[in-house]
């Protein structure tokens, strides 16, 4: 427990802090790389009232979704950085710019439960700096903004290092990353074919008074023109519809399971693939397609098993690292696996802000070789003459086509192949094709930025 924790505790009970107290602790724990933003999120819901969970939503995603800009401002209205120690200072500082830049927050409002933030976290002597810096803030916001519109962070709202590397890959592409990676991404849905076709549903949605497009490259894909609660959504709880970008949607439709397929879905987590893989099975009345999730994480398997429960599915769930096969692995090779690797996530960086603030260059290499060898390992479950369809919610080639051009350099028996092919009628004219693959940029009316490619092991002879 961090000294806010402890200070917020003490100071009121559960359940009646305010959105406000508990997104200080929330930026805190990010800023001190304690957890993501989701995970932060769904730890400390718990701690405010249901009605306070939108507003709770607004301050942490706000604040990381501007972290770029409003650090560059808080380091130029502070003489000197705070400590480590007084990083919940610094959570309560950048929150109140974010009230009096991006809010409807009267002025004296913000700055006055800025300055009582202090007093909660029983540091008077920062009470005077606070109210010094986000006065004049108010008073020279023009004029800062001016100073700093010149620096990436400010221009672009993003940490000078992505900057580089999206211009250097994508130089014709840069501006329409950086708009989507901005903005809000829309609410896009999968209708659970097996059920209910989309277009019934969408005149369902349509009787509730709730507008919708359908997807351009996945034909369960449905874009709310205005988002809605999940409560809100027809047959929900019944498993007809799940809540799912139409880019993580395509690789159900590409893998295209068959009768009698046994399949791997590695790396699993949250399971929205897992629980397509299933439907598209069970539309098609494939009652013998047996399906294996592994994922490492104890929670995120929780997730899994939530979803797949929602939806009426069940599967073979295993909790282990994918890349060690002695820990779960019986020996029974797959016929098809889809293998979304753990990767930087630079393609979803507007569902999860949080990576402008923690996301680092090192990282890049660090999950190339954790990639490498789940890769490499999970490679040996596949049966000659199958397919696995690596994936990746990244924008960086060195996690994506440099990746897959490693692996078929240095593996004897592998082959990429078209992501139609075990689909033919499936349209793949979605994203760019590089090198190897196919690569999607985030766009700001439609899908996330993805990487996909399909992947046969050679038959043996």
């Amino acid at each position: 427990m961090n000294q806010y924790d402890k200070s917020v505790s003490s100071h009121a009970s559960i359940n009646t802090l305010s959105a406000r107290h508990v997104a200080v602790k929330v930026i805190t724990n990010i800023l001190l790389q304690q957890g993501s933003l989701s995970t932060q999120l769904a730890r400390h819901q718990l701690d405010i009232a249901s009605e306070h969970a939108p507003m709770l939503k607004e301050l942490c995603f706000g604040v990381c979704r501007q972290y770029p800009r409003l650090n560059s401002i808080a380091l130029h209205l502070l003489a000197h950085p705070f400590e480590e120690k007084d990083t919940d200072l610094y959570a309560v500082l950048l929150l109140g710019l974010y009230q009096l830049t991006y809010m409807n927050t009267p002025d004296h409002a913000a700055v006055n439960e800025t300055v009582e933030a202090c007093r909660i976290l029983k540091k008077d002597w920062a009470t005077k700096l606070m109210n010094a810096v986000l006065r004049r803030y108010q008073r020279e916001a023009d004029d800062i903004i001016e100073v700093l519109e010149a620096q990436p962070s400010v221009e672009f709202n993003m940490p000078k290092w992505l900057v580089k590397r999206f211009n250097k890959h994508w130089p014709e592409h840069l501006e329409d990353i950086i708009e989507a990676s901005n903005t809000h991404p829309p609410m896009c849905i999968r209708i659970n074919e097996s059920l209910v076709s989309r277009e019934t549903y969408k005149s369902q949605l349509a009787d509730l008074g709730i507008g919708s497009e359908d997807g351009k490259f996945s034909e369960s894909a449905l874009y709310l023109r205005n988002a809605v609660r999940v409560g809100e959504l027809p047959g929900f709880d019944a498993g007809y519809v799940s809540v799912q970008d139409e880019a993580a949607q395509l690789s159900a439709h590409i893998l295209s399971p068959k009768d009698g397929d046994k399949i791997l879905d590695a790396c699993a987590a949250p399971g929205g693939k897992t629980g397509h893989l299933l439907e598209k099975a069970n539309a098609t009345g494939l009652s013998s397609m047996a399906l294996t999730a592994v994922e490492l994480e104890p929670w995120r398997m929780e997730k899994i098993e939530s979803n797949l429960q929602r939806l009426g599915y069940s599967a073979n769930l295993i909790c282990a690292d994918a890349s060690n096969l002695e820990a779960w692995w019986d020996g029974e090779h797959f016929d098809k696996i889809l293998l979304d690797v753990p990767c930087t996530a630079t393609g979803v960086i507007r569902r999860n802000p949080d990576i402008k603030i923690n996301r680092k260059p090192a990282d890049i290499e660090d999950l190339v070789t954790i990639q490498r060898a789940i890769l490499n390992r999970v490679w040996e479950t596949l049966k000659p003459g199958g397919f696995m369809l690596y994936a990746t919610c990244s924008l960086m080639p060195e996690e994506n086509e440099q990746q897959i051009q490693y692996f078929l350099a240095n593996q004897e028996d592998a082959s990429e192949v078209p992501l139609n092919s075990l689909a033919p009628s499936f349209a793949t004219e979605w994203g760019i094709p590089v090198s190897h693959g196919r690569q999607l940029f985030p766009t700001s009316e439609g899908h996330d930025g993805f990487y996909y490619c399909l992947l046969r092991k050679k038959a043996q002879l």
